[in-house]
């Protein structure tokens, strides 16, 4: 049974329990930040990070957002 690829389509990405079910086993430690179906900000992460190391993937993250790194 390991050997499943389970296909996702072109537009999986709009889904957002399609992107969270393509990171299942890859991360060791994560962060997630969004709107829940009451428009409400929702922030969850693992509890081996602390706020500092929380602030600091916000950061990088943010850095990268404004280089470019996550356009097409």
């Amino acid at each position: 049974m390991s050997n499943i690829t389970k296909l996702y389509p072109k537009d999986a990405a709009t889904n957002p329990d399609a992107v969270l079910e393509q990171a299942i086993g890859v991360y060791g430690e994560v962060l997630i930040i969004g709107w829940d179906k009451f428009d409400e900000l929702d922030v969850r992460s693992t509890t081996t990070l602390n706020a500092s190391q929380v602030l600091w993937l916000i950061e990088v993250f943010k850095q990268r957002l404004l280089n470019g790194d996550y356009c097409e």
